[in-house]
């Protein structure tokens, strides 16, 4: 039978329409009263409560259940209820009160109330109260202080003064433990103080109250947490980072660990919703730390650091990064114009990284922008790291590039030493008595293998012309088990067939030439492609040892450290020397000549470098993989990661990534931070360019050719920045103002924002713009501009003014940022039309 409801005028499960659950009347004496006293009252029904029903509808959506057999129910009555008023009861009157009631009631509110300070005498209930109170009194205050036993301290402070308030005569005031104790939910607005039954219970509260400065009720919470013991690990860290959190909202002293913790967030989330739930540093003050870090004295401590003396010998790892080139205006400096070409945007960064030797440090030294790098400027962007490193207390031994042919014009300009013809050794650029080396990186090396072997046309390649691989094999090995389960070799799309993106990828070449890779093909017959890629291999396997011991573990005697007692380097020397090469149609079943002579390079290079520091840097063994620029790699990884995994950053966002992990490595390695807010000035200008601009200036007045609007717009600046500046400028009565032409324009366009410019406020406007449109190499920084305009101001005797020298420059500087972001977006708009118009055709 089905269970309807109950309720007065209500309909829940009567049929299909109104289907709904429904809910026995609980069996617990207690909540059935209270569902009872709830429902409606039915004429001539008695309700039965263990056949009574009650549905849904007449509780809210979100009502709270409990668990009941069998299912769940209300864990409340109902509550809801559409009962026709005539079916509920008349609730009955509430009881008057009695004359004798009003009377009692009337005398206590007179008695109860302080009319005044003069009628306010709570002496005698406060002592037959308390003990040990002590009361003073003046005309104006009233001062009741509750000692301890044997009157040792004080207590409880209570002032009632006679300040006249909206709402009350009097005013409390309560101290207990130096901290005044917050009474006002009991008292009137602003402490009022209007009755003496109000005064008796704000006096009970301050007795009662547990009140302590909340840095001591955060550090008592401190010392309990340190003084819990906690086995787990993972436990004791989270507990950790709790306790310093308690710390530092008790006393804001910020360590080493807290900007480290800071600077490691700051590019991952955004730091302002960081700041709500957890106890960080300012975001003003953290930009501070990062700008402040000295590239010279973080070298010198990271030297002064190192454990032993073997770690001062370091490479240099140079490689490019691919950047957006745009154009943007922030901290006074124009980032995005290339360092070898001021008056175009950077199109790539120039990094060059310290890799110090025997387990040390890897420090980012310098980041360039530039535009269509030149092996030369490359040369002396190098030179001058290495000088930095040197200075600081570090051993340069050489440099460590890919084989681009940029790189191998690098490579030719160092000096050769008259007594050895070999390519990889040159003079040091800083001391011709000691020896440079160049090598390439192996990883890259490696792909270039691959690349080679992929390339050729029959794709087949050989070192020897005995042993000849050929690629198809391994394309057959993988299509033979690409539709497998389980598969012999770990073989993919990309490794087989890589697009021009997963060719940089060292993984998917580590995937071919691979020991599976080897075995599946001996299983198959593929003999001579199963001893290529051995071969491949064992080189691998020598240039990547990564610790020692390896060769024991592994059991492969070509993963061995290199000591005084190593030969497999001038084995592959001489094999790699003695390799055919070809260049386009003549290159058959051969690598390239760049790829040869790289690996015959690099193989002498470090035999070279092997031998220097076995014998002279006291090195007891070297591994190979240290060679290597995978960690400038990673770097470059880490800093799109800091920008949102952009694959294509700004300069700008190159330079703050940079300075952000530089600002990591002293909180981490060198555990210390620079506190100081004070930033470096942007230094973009030299002796010889200070020379260009004064003879720009000099030259101003006779170009000075601007258009209609340029003249209108340095009208509209002039305008703003001495209406800005009004406070700091002082003219003489003599001093003219614009014309009446400028001046209308002026008035037209103001609308009380602008003001009337003098000349020759408007003619410094103007010369700067011209300057700016003239000079040879692109104004980038404001130091700069400052500068010139300051020159400007004395040669044609027009206002000086630092801030408004500092509002023009910032003007100029925002306009060329905007200029070339139209620039930019007109650019690709025509690359779009031209894509439409061809797509058309």
């Amino acid at each position: 039978m089905v269970n309807k409801c109950g309720v007065v005028n209500c309909k829940g499960n009567y049929n299909a329409i109104n289907k709904c659950r429904v809910f026995k009347i609980p069996k617990n004496e207690e909540e059935r009263k209270k569902w009872l006293a709830v429902l409606p009252p039915r004429e001539n029904f008695c309700i039965d409560p263990d056949k009574f029903f009650v549905c849904e509808k007449h509780w809210p959506a979100d009502h709270e259940t409990v668990k009941i057999p069998g299912g769940t129910r209300p864990a409340n009555p109902p509550s809801i209820f559409d009962v026709p008023a005539s079916c509920l009861p008349t609730p009955k009157p509430s009881p008057r009160r009695s004359i004798q009631e009003d009377r009692q009631l009337e005398y206590f509110l007179k008695k109860d109330k302080i009319p005044s300070m003069e009628h306010f005498h709570p002496e005698k209930e406060l002592k037959e109260k308390y003990v040990n109170v002590v009361i003073t009194r003046s005309a104006d205050r009233f001062v009741c202080i509750f000692m301890a036993e044997g009157f040792s301290d004080c207590k409880l402070t209570v002032v009632v003064e006679n300040k006249q308030t909206m709402c009350s005569p009097l005013v409390l005031y309560a101290y207990k433990s130096g901290v005044q104790v917050p009474c006002g939910k009991i008292l009137n607005p602003n402490n009022g103080l209007s009755s003496y039954s109000m005064f008796h219970e704000a006096v009970h509260f301050a007795h009662n109250v547990y009140q302590l400065p909340l840095s001591e009720v955060l550090r008592k919470v401190v010392t309990v947490l340190q003084a819990q013991e906690v086995q787990d690990s993972k436990k004791a860290k989270k507990l950790d980072f709790l306790t310093n959190h308690l710390k530092l909202l008790a006393d804001k002293q910020y360590t080493t660990a807290d900007y480290c913790f800071a600077v490691e967030s700051f590019p991952h989330c955004d730091y302002d919703i960081l700041r709500e739930y957890l106890v960080l540093p300012s975001k003003r003050k953290v930009q501070g730390v990062i700008s402040s870090v000295n590239m010279k004295e973080l070298l010198t401590k990271t030297f002064r650091k190192v454990s032993k003396e073997q770690q001062k010998n370091a490479f240099l790892l140079v490689d490019e990064v691919k950047i957006r080139p745009t154009v943007a205006f922030s901290g006074g400096v124009l980032n995005g114009m290339a360092k070898n070409d001021t008056d175009a945007k950077a199109t790539s960064m120039l990094c060059v990284m310290l890799r110090c030797l025997y387990r040390g440090p890897s420090v980012m030294v310098s980041v360039t922008p530039v535009h269509r790098l030149t092996a030369t400027f490359q040369f002396d962007v190098v030179k001058d790291a290495a000088i930095v490193v040197e200075q600081s207390g570090g051993t340069v031994l050489g440099s460590i590039t890919d084989n681009h042919k940029i790189n191998q014009h690098f490579c030719k300009l160092f000096d050769r030493p008259y007594e050895s013809e070999s390519p990889a050794t040159a003079t040091h650029p800083l001391d011709n008595t000691r020896s440079w080396y160049l090598l390439f990186d192996t990883v890259h090396l490696l792909k270039c293998i691959r690349n080679n072997w992929i390339s050729e046309r029959c794709q087949k390649l050989t070192f020897d012309n005995q042993v000849i691989g050929s690629f198809s094999d391994v394309k057959e090995l993988y299509g033979a088990e690409k539709d497998n389960i389980l598969k012999t070799s770990p073989l993919t799309q990309a490794s087989v067939q890589p697009s021009k993106l997963q060719l940089q990828n060292v993984q998917h070449v580590l995937k071919v030439f691979n020991e599976k890779v080897v075995a599946a093909l001996r299983l198959r017959g593929y003999n001579d492609t199963a001893d290529f890629i051995q071969s491949v291999l064992c080189w691998w396997n020598v240039v990547n040892v990564s610790s020692k011991g390896q060769d024991i573990k592994l059991k492969d005697p070509h993963r061995r450290v290199q000591d005084l007692t190593s030969t497999n380097l001038a084995t592959l020397y001489e094999q790699f020397k003695q390799a055919p090469s070809g260049h386009g149609k003549s290159r058959e079943q051969c690598m390239t000549h760049d790829t040869k002579r790289a690996m015959a390079q690099t193989m002498q290079g470090l035999m070279a470098v092997c031998s220097y520091l076995l014998r002279q840097a006291n090195f007891k063994f070297v591994l190979l993989r240290e060679l290597q620029s995978d960690r400038i790699e990673g770097e470059f990884s880490v800093y799109r990661q800091a920008t949102g995994a952009n694959a294509f950053m700004t300069s700008a966002d190159v330079m703050r990534a940079c300075k952000k992990r530089l600002a990591r490595h002293a909180a981490t390695y060198l555990e210390d931070l620079d506190f100081r807010l004070e930033t470096q000035a942007h230094v973009c200008i030299g002796p010889a360019l200070q020379c260009e601009d004064a003879a720009v200036v000099e030259g101003c007045e006779a170009v000075l050719s601007l258009s209609a609007q340029e003249e209108s717009s340095a009208a509209y600046v002039a305008g703003w920045v001495e209406r800005k500046c009004q406070e700091k400028l002082q003219f003489d009565e003599e001093e003219p103002l614009v014309t009446s032409e400028i001046s209308a324009f002026i008035q037209e366009v103001s609308r009380g924002s602008l003001t009337v410019p003098h000349q020759s406020t408007y003619d410094l406007v103007r010369y700067g713009l011209v300057f700016v449109k003239t000079a040879r190499h692109r104004a980038c920084c404001r130091q700069r501009l400052m500068a010139v305009l300051d020159t400007i101001a004395e040669y044609f005797s027009l206002v000086n003014c630092a801030k408004l020298r500092g509002h023009v420059a910032n003007v100029l500087l925002s306009g060329l940022h905007n200029l070339e972001k139209d620039q930019q977006k007109n650019g690709v708009l025509l690359q779009t039309s031209i894509k439409r118009a061809r797509l058309s055709d």
